[in-house]
């Protein structure tokens, strides 16, 4: 999905493997967007190699609080909130608003909208909730991922335009 949003952003597509790094992307209405974007979700990758959310930021790209938007995935559906928390708490210290931008992945017999509240109750300054019905398509099993990342893309435009 992230790497849906970047392409959708660099107007290109050509990524197998969304790595982490600073971006320039463009708006649907042309306006340029100074990013840094993680690929991969902060626990699957850089928790292990820097310990925290703040020195995942500082290590990766020094000149972070700089930017105009930072893109930093997180799994939310466990015990331990302390890296959202992390998370809020940096993002208003150098100015940025914090967005939870939770998918709902729903299927017949119900969805995973019970992994949420707790994390919705943290003081974000906006909270979205992205549907993704399930889909077995054994044609285009990215469609959805792709759709759902450039949908992603257009709303962080609107957000950073309004």
């Amino acid at each position: 999905m992230i790497k849906a949003l970047v392409e959708q952003g660099e107007g290109i597509r050509r990524y197998d493997r969304l790595r982490k790094s600073r971006r320039s992307l463009t708006s649907p209405w042309g306006r340029v967007i100074d990013a840094y974007v993680f690929g991969r979700s902060y626990q699957e990758v850089d928790k292990g190699e820097f310990g925290s959310v703040e020195e995942a930021l500082d290590g990766s790209d020094a000149m972070w609080r700089t930017r105009e938007l930072i893109i930093m995935p997180s799994h939310v559906a466990t015990e331990d909130h302390s890296d959202i928390d992390e998370m809020i708490d940096l993002a208003h210290s150098a100015g940025f608003d914090a967005i939870a931008a939770s998918v709902i992945l729903s299927w017949d017999g119900g969805d995973n909208r019970d992994d949420f509240p707790n994390i919705w109750r943290k003081g974000w300054d906006e909270r979205w909730t992205i549907p993704n019905q399930w889909k077995d398509d054994p044609e285009n099993p990215e469609g959805q991922l792709e759709a759902l990342g450039r949908d992603l893309w257009v709303l962080v435009c609107r957000a950073l335009a309004g």
